[in-house]
């Protein structure tokens, strides 16, 4: 059961990250202070997405806090990495966040892919 609430873990942190990086590309700049505030007033859709992105890393943290009761920590955190690998995916594939692809940031995607790969396969045992 560890494995799954750090899946979901991660699909939640993956879509706040998502939610609050298209919301912050729509609002006025946070070191215009009086813009931005003005701009979360009436509530319109970047201001809902911030508004569910915030709740979305605290909902992730909430599981990961179960995951890390019935998981090793270095199974969770790798598990956890997988959040870079979607968030770069969906950017490239959804509208209006702008990814931009490079060779170097999937040799970097295949890298966490394959670390979290290695650190799950399973152990040999060791016969004496």
């Amino acid at each position: 059961m560890g494995i799954v609430y750090a899946l979901i873990s991660v699909l939640l942190t993956s879509a706040a990250q998502l939610a609050m990086g298209y919301a912050m590309s729509s609002l006025p700049p946070v070191s215009e202070y009086g813009a931005f505030a003005s701009a979360l007033w009436p509530v319109h859709l970047p201001t809902t997405l911030l508004l569910a992105g915030l709740g979305g890393y605290l909902a992730s943290m909430f599981v990961c806090y179960l995951a890390l009761h019935r998981l090793a920590l270095s199974k969770a955190y790798a598990l956890l990495s997988l959040s870079y690998v979607l968030v770069w995916l969906a950017s490239l594939l959804l509208p209006g966040l702008e990814g931009v692809f490079s060779w170097q940031s999937l040799a970097g995607v295949l890298t966490i892919t394959a670390g979290v790969w290695v650190i799950f396969l399973p152990g040999r045992s060791q016969q004496g």
